[in-house]
């Protein structure tokens, strides 16, 4: 286990099994503790530590104050050739999400594509694990959500009117690595926000507002997010909360009060529907080589793929270990110390 000022290096396995104990500690059955733990150190196996093992101090809080049903009854509520709807009982979001995209991609191979939708579930941590079980199977995969009421505002707005929803697309590229998009629709994650104040980066200045609309570059006064690329994530964000809202019987984020739980939707597309399979694999593969080798501005040495450099950090860390901030460890030990579960890192 290495160690530096910031950060800790954990094995993935060890942090895998540690996170196993907490959730079980918690009252989570054992198939959804693996969902959740897989789940959450593949995403810190990317690098995307804002929705990984990070989460779980909120997600089993929510349990221990029974914000959250920690044995939930997942559902299928509606469904169809082409698409399913699932309730998730007001559990851990993981889960019914996992359930709705393996439906999606089951119903996409014979009818080309299919869609699914998560009502009354928790936040389902980062889309990308989603998109990425579809790419799994050769399809095309899509995710999105609507989580937790507004935070983001309108351009020009100072009040907040959709929820940062984040949305991932993962298309298979053959023997290249899948391309992953993975974004939020506001200038920047919360999470994101979180991480930077962690390790004392400055925030861009056109992230944030205070509560009285005004801009500002200190986390701790900022209130609501402005949208990326003003209009264009506006609208994004807009869109997304109405495919994982009102579509599925849910709320638009600007009508929700903060408590509400959250909904999510996917969408599997079968690329062998379309096209011929093997035709798609050799153009997206040529195209990830020309892209690699296009020109780069000066002081630059390569361009990236969306998704490119978090398949890097897992590549790395499987062998060495993941570096985490050491008050990312400090909020799961104080968890693991509620559910009198020991840390396998020296805390001191």
């Amino acid at each position: 286990m290495n160690q530096t000022e910031q950060e800790i290096t954990v094995q993935a396995d060890q942090l895998r099994e540690f996170a196993f104990t907490l959730y079980k500690k918690a009252g989570i059955s054992q198939e959804h503790a693996k969902i959740m733990t897989d789940l959450q150190v593949e995403t810190d196996l990317r690098g995307v530590h804002s929705h990984g093992t990070r989460m779980m101090p909120w997600y089993i809080g929510s349990i221990l104050k029974g914000d959250m049903n920690p044995t939930p009854e997942i559902k299928v509520v509606q469904e169809g050739a082409g698409f399913v709807v699932i309730d998730g009982d007001n559990g851990l979001g993981h889960p019914p999400c996992v359930l709705a995209m393996k439906t999606a991609i089951e119903k996409a191979k014979s009818t080309g594509i299919a869609a699914a939708g998560v009502r009354n579930a928790g936040h389902f941590g980062a889309a990308a694990c989603y998109s990425m079980m579809a790419v799994n199977e050769n399809l095309i995969g899509f995710s999105t959500t609507n989580t937790g009421g507004a935070s983001v505002v309108a351009p020009g707005g100072a009040q907040s009117v959709v929820a940062n929803n984040a949305m991932s697309y993962a298309l298979p590229a053959g023997n290249e690595r899948p391309i992953v998009l993975d974004m939020a629709c506001g200038a920047s994650s919360w999470g994101k926000v979180k991480t930077l104040s962690m390790y004392g980066k400055p925030i861009p200045p056109d992230w944030l507002l205070t509560a009285d609309g005004e801009p500002t570059t200190d986390p701790a006064e900022g209130r609501l997010l402005q949208p990326a690329a003003g209009p264009r994530g506006y609208g994004l964000a807009l869109t997304m909360g109405t495919f994982a809202g009102p579509l599925i019987g849910g709320l638009l984020a600007c009508h929700k009060g903060g408590g509400e739980p959250s909904e999510h939707f996917f969408i599997a597309i079968n690329v062998a529907s379309f096209t011929d399979y093997d035709a798609y694999v050799a153009e997206m593969e040529k195209g990830v080589q020309t892209i690699h080798a296009s020109r780069t501005a000066k002081g630059v040495d390569q361009v990236y793929l969306p998704g490119e450099i978090e398949w890097r950090n897992k590549e790395k860390w499987i062998k060495s270990g993941i570096p985490l901030h050491v008050g990312h460890l400090k909020d799961l030990a104080s968890i693991a110390e509620k559910l009198n579960v020991e840390v396998f890192w020296d805390a001191n």
